[in-house]
């Protein structure tokens, strides 16, 4: 697929070429063209990997530095050539300045030779005719004047080389310094997108981890609800089965339920058993016919509310 995008790139590219070479073409057609080729031309650069993207980065980091290397190289050389400049600049100043001094005493000298119409003149502890002395003289004024225009050719040239190589030093710092800043940006842009493609994976993780989250909370939920089913239906059962069972065949499970259980039932005997309330009981005894007054009796009757319940392992209450 990136293979075509490429391909489809440069062919969009040579169509655009050919409209604009092609002078019958309306200027429509054209601009359609050039506007598809930057169209292809960015969905290629979009679909080139990141890797590639990196090497490109790190050629042109590469280029770069590689031309400063060499401005440096250019550089150096021109430092070196100051150095030489200063030296040839520096010997043509001593000698101009010693002839300048040999001048300054041949002028007397000369003056009163020919003031005193002298044919030899001593000068430097040696002798000379006038007239070689007169032309020694010229050629010094010729080589004084032509060193100094020299000195002051070359003074002004190493001036401006000086000028020209500090601000070609100084251009060349701040290429070094936009090279270490755009390496230093290059390097944190690096981190931080390893940093967002190691928090995008956990972001995935946790994206998963929920999604799993829930799809585990509905198979538990239908295992719970299964199960919670099971035990109703197992404890419904276990209660319809206890309600199937007897009076008789239900054991009691304390002795107070028992003695409770047999207080009722001789209680439910008595009331059956007790008679009305004019007939005797059968424990009542006669007694004869006596001016005193009867003496009251005491009734057999049982009160189920004063009868005491002594519970195993008690002491009896009065």
């Amino acid at each position: 697929m990136k293979m075509y995008l490429v391909v489809l790139g440069v062919v969009a590219s040579l169509v655009a070429g050919v409209c604009r070479w092609a002078s019958g073409v309306p200027h429509e057609v054209d601009g359609y063209a050039r506007a598809t080729a930057e169209s292809v031309a960015e969905r290629v650069a979009d679909a080139i990997p990141v890797e590639i993207h990196d090497r490109k980065v790190d050629h042109e980091v590469s280029a770069v530095r590689q031309e400063i290397i060499d401005r440096q190289v250019q550089m150096n050389l021109s430092q070196r050539q100051i150095e030489r400049l200063e030296q040839e600049v520096a010997g043509l100043t001593t000698s101009v300045e010693r002839r300048k001094r040999l001048l300054v005493e041949a002028y007397p000298v000369l003056k009163s030779a020919i003031d005193g119409q002298q044919q030899t003149v001593k000068f430097a502890n040696q002798e000379h005719s006038l007239a070689d002395f007169q032309k020694e003289i010229d050629d010094l004024l010729a080589m004084q004047d032509r060193e100094t225009r020299q000195v002051e050719i070359k003074r002004v040239g190493l001036a401006r080389l000086k000028k020209s190589a500090e601000e070609g030093q100084l251009a060349l710092n701040e290429m070094k310094s936009a090279l270490d800043h755009s390496e230093q940006e290059v390097a944190v842009l690096r981190s931080r997108r390893d940093q967002a493609e190691v928090e995008s994976s956990t972001l995935d993780l946790v994206s998963s981890a929920t999604s799993k989250r829930e799809t585990v909370g509905t198979v538990m939920n239908d295992g719970l609800t299964k199960l919670k089913g099971n035990v109703d239906k197992l404890e419904a059962r276990n209660e319809a089965r206890r309600g199937m069972t007897s009076v008789g065949q239900r054991p009691s499970s304390t002795s107070v339920g028992r003695s409770w259980n047999r207080l009722e039932s001789l209680k439910a005997i008595h009331d059956d058993a007790k008679p009305d309330a004019d007939t005797l009981l059968p424990t009542q005894v006669e007694s004869p016919k006596t001016d005193a007054p009867p003496t009251p009796t005491k009734s057999t009757t049982l009160d189920a509310a004063k009868v005491i319940i002594s519970i195993e392992g008690s002491q009896p209450t009065k």
